[in-house]
Parts: C-alpha cells; sequence; structure tokens
C-alpha cells in the first residue's frame, strides 16, 4: 500500500495526486461528469478525499497510463463507498 494525498478530483471514479499521477477507482463505473448524478458523484470522491491522506494499492494500469486502484482511507473502503452512492443515485 502506498500513501498519497490527493489534490484534484476529476470525475467520480478518479483523482490526481500531488506528483501528478491520475489514480482509477478499480470496479467504480461514475456517471458522466456533465450530469447531475456525475457532479453528485465527483462531489462525494471529493468529500471522502480530497486533501485527506490515502492509501492504495494498484491493481493495473490503464491504458492512459493511469493507476486502478483499491483506495482507503482511515480503514474506509473508497471504492465500496463510491459504488454504493453511484448505485444510491439511481
Amino acid at each position: 500500500m502506498r500513501r498519497a494525498t490527493p489534490v484534484e478530483i476529476i470525475n467520480g471514479n478518479s483523482f490526481r495526486l500531488r506528483t501528478d499521477a491520475i489514480i482509477v477507482l478499480d470496479g467504480v463505473e461514475a456517471p458522466d461528469i456533465n450530469t447531475p448524478e456525475g457532479q453528485k458523484a465527483r462531489d462525494k470522491l471529493a468529500e471522502l478525499v480530497l486533501k485527506k491522506k490515502v492509501e492504495y494499492e494498484t491493481t493495473e494500469w490503464t491504458p492512459m497510463g493511469q493507476t486502478r486502484a483499491r483506495v482507503t482511507r482511515d480503514g474506509l473502503d473508497i471504492n465500496e463507498e463510491m459504488r454504493k452512492f453511484i448505485e444510491s443515485l439511481g
């Protein structure tokens, strides 16, 4: 597990680290950022991780060089939290 601090939320399932690396939550499909649901998902992810220390474990690299990962913060499974939140959007 690596530790890092997200400094920018890109959408409901990805964020940028201080190192400029982009982390994509493994197994989380976020709604399009240009929809109300996509904005809500982005806001929820920001609430959970923005400027907070997180731990992540890489599961694979995307073709665009992003890191697909399992992410936790203080023992909270961020991937699972976001999956549940996105499902609740309808």
